[in-house]
């Protein structure tokens, strides 16, 4: 019996010691399709902590080549992972003269049944300048105004849909076009350039439709690639907001950010493993799908994630220092 079950105990720690190294190509490689490949990306972080506890079990047991398989891995994920909890802001980020704050937020309704009375309260507790919304429609829209976000932000540029397709940008500020094109998707994106004191700010509300949903999983891929490109040296800055149906474990977006010209809020600021999504299950939010990139003269210096009730994914809320750049700034540029 007690050899039956050490072969037991060893051919467990050494399936998870072969799914770990097998994780790693997978991470580096893993292809759009099948639907399967792409929801198991999202479970990385779970990944590199479990592999690492496998090898240290196995270790402890004294199955030394298991234990050694599974902590190489492990440390190969978690030097992929880890960094995103390291909170890396520049420690001058404070408001001075030419920089000033700008607070950001994106939330999904999920198609448009997010509570408009506790969206408004989120945009009116944390001073909220510039609201991405994603899957608003016409609907929504109105619980939203009747619910009182108008007389917070009263500028808009909205378009909603029915269903799951529908963005829009409400503002404190006015909104002005900010000149960048936006490539046609699954779902409809908009942008705006937000005239904020601080300094004017190009806003893209995006929402790429994941891969799971579409008959051209590729299509997914080259909408995040399809964003607008990181503003230029001496440019005004540039936000996408949004449910960009990937984490940064996902290829397309791990390649959008892959010279640093484009920046994860998230991530810079030590919060890239918090999930915001699914918020209406049992466990807590395991995928951080939603994000802020952000790039020119714009640093993030706070982040707060709130559980909204009848949508299942959580608000997210950036806080940014912006750099004043008015001064002979054109749309687009």
């Amino acid at each position: 019996m007690a050899t039956v079950l050490r072969r037991l105990v060893s051919g467990v720690l050494w399936l998870g010691a072969a799914v770990a190294a097998l994780w790693v190509p997978f991470w580096w490689w893993a292809p759009i399709a099948p639907p399967e490949a792409f929801a198991l990306l999202a479970l990385t972080p779970v990944a590199a902590a479990l592999a690492l506890a496998v090898g240290v079990v196995a270790l402890v047991l004294r199955r030394r080549a298991a234990g050694a398989v599974a902590l190489v891995a492990g440390l190969v994920l978690a030097a992929v992972v880890v960094p995103r909890a390291v909170d890396d802001r520049d420690p001058g980020g404070a408001p001075g003269p030419g920089r000033a704050p700008v607070v950001v937020a994106t939330v999904n309704l999920q198609f448009g049944r997010g509570d408009p009375a506790a969206v408004t309260a989120l945009v009116r507790e944390q001073r909220v300048d510039v609201l991405g919304l994603q899957e608003v429609t016409p609907e929504a829209e109105q619980r939203l105004v009747a619910a009182g976000l108008r007389a917070e932000l009263p500028f808009t540029e909205s378009a909603a849909r029915p269903g799951a397709g529908g963005t829009a940008i409400v503002s404190r500020h006015p909104l002005v076009p900010s000149g960048l094109t936006l490539r046609p998707g699954e779902f409809s994106q908009v942008t705006a350039r937000v005239l904020a004191p601080a300094g004017p700010v190009d806003v893209v509300v995006a929402h790429p439709e994941a891969p799971v949903f579409r008959g051209d999983p590729a299509g997914w891929a080259r909408e995040i690639a399809d964003l607008p490109a990181p503003a230029p040296a001496g440019g005004t800055a540039r936000l996408v907001l949004g449910d960009l149906n990937a984490t940064l474990d996902h290829r397309p977006l791990r390649r959008l950010l892959a010279d640093g010209t484009w920046r994860d809020a998230g991530a810079s600021l030590g919060a890239g493993l918090r999930g915001t999504w699914p918020t209406d299950g049992v466990l807590p939010p395991f995928a951080a799908i939603d994000h802020v990139l952000v790039s020119g003269p714009a640093t993030p210096t706070g982040l707060v994630i709130r559980r909204l009730p009848t949508t299942d994914h959580a608000g997210l809320v950036v806080t940014l220092l912006v750099r004043d750049g008015r001064a002979g700034v054109t749309p687009g540029a």
